[in-house]
């Protein structure tokens, strides 16, 4: 059986440095599909350190470091982020968020962007922030409101662009296309009930029972924007008097939105469309896995299942979307949520 082990660190009040190794729960929440990681700490209310209360010595906006694992194995460090609040309770809750903390805390000025440079943009007002972008993301016009915080701009770039990610990772803010995040992706790690998972709960669809349709998006030089859609019966099409398309996903079926800056034709943009409908149009695998402590997996790696008992799981591979770990007196697990499914 294997040992459990954590360790916290907290650069608390006065700069102090505080180390501790016992906890009675920790649970972390990672995504690629949300700006914010989260993390959350219980301890004993009677915890003391330097023969005071825990809570004496900590306050919001601490930064923190949560490092878990198993005696046998390397310790991993699976958070770093500032407190967010406390609760001095039985137990006393320790409630994190990452780097994100820190762009909540800047304000933006209203202005309206002519062509978006995420890079740039985030440089500009985050100054020590690394920020990796996978390409040239430049984008189309985008306004930024009166008393937008640095996060709150930043959601609204995501839900302007669905088809970008941007998340942080090991202190480093990415940002990446939905669809080509994971060829910078480690190598798989191999996921087999027989071996190394718990439980999950995969949903398996045949692809004639699949309702995925895809809208593609291209931003032009002159900030026009080209817009197609496949399979045409997935939606419903009202026109203008202008001659501008509004399209209405029909009920029932689930969108893909996704960017092709390479198409600079209304053709092209419709043929790439029809082209990624095709793709998704096949037999679907999601879900959640729930695993042990180890091999360890992160948000953006890949997962390739083994299952040789079914062969419509045996040898997929998926983009890692997201992963919730979880320590304590019921063990160590990792909640793995798939993601894009690699063909």
């Amino acid at each position: 059986m294997l040992n459990l082990i954590c360790k916290i660190e907290i650069i608390g009040k006065d700069n102090k440095k505080i180390s501790f190794d016992y906890c009675n729960q920790i649970e972390i929440k990672t995504s690629c599909k949300n700006l914010t990681d989260t993390a959350t700490v219980k301890v004993p209310r009677k915890f003391f350190w330097k023969e005071k209360p825990l809570t004496d010595f900590i306050t919001q906006g601490n930064p923190i470091t949560i490092s878990i694992g198993y005696e046998e194995y390397v310790i991993e460090t699976l958070f770093k982020g500032y407190i967010k609040s406390i609760e001095n309770n039985t137990p006393v809750v320790i409630n994190c968020e990452n780097e994100m903390w820190n762009f909540k805390k800047i304000t933006v000025p209203a202005e309206k962007i002519k062509k978006f440079d995420l890079k740039k943009y985030i440089e500009k007002y985050s100054a020590g922030i690394k920020v990796d972008i996978t390409e040239n993301l430049s984008f189309g016009s985008l306004d930024i409101t009166n008393g937008m915080s640095l996060a709150q701009a930043l959601d609204k770039i995501m839900q302007t662009y669905p088809y970008l990610l941007g998340y942080f990772q090991d202190g480093i803010f990415k940002g990446v296309l939905s669809t080509k995040r994971w060829l910078t992706a480690p190598k798989p790690t191999v996921f087999d009930p027989e071996r190394n998972i718990v439980s999950d709960s995969l949903k398996y669809t045949i692809a004639e029972d699949v309702k995925i349709c895809m809208k593609a998006v291209s931003i032009q030089r002159d900030n026009t924007q080209l817009t197609a859609v496949a399979p045409s019966r997935a939606f419903t099409v009202k026109t203008d008097k202008n001659g501008k398309k509004t399209y209405t996903v029909k009920s029932g079926w689930e969108q893909r939105q996704e960017f092709c800056p390479q198409c600079t034709t209304q053709a092209e943009v419709q043929a790439y469309a029809e082209k990624r409908a095709t793709e998704w149009l096949t037999d679907k695998m999601e879900g959640t896995i729930t695993a042990f402590g180890v091999p360890l997996v992160r948000k953006g790696g890949l997962v390739q299942l083994k299952d040789a008992n079914r062969a419509e799981r045996n040898n997929r591979k998926f983009v890692i979307d997201g992963v919730d770990y979880t320590f304590g007196t019921g063990g160590y697990r990792q909640i793995i949520t798939l993601g894009y499914e690699i063909k």
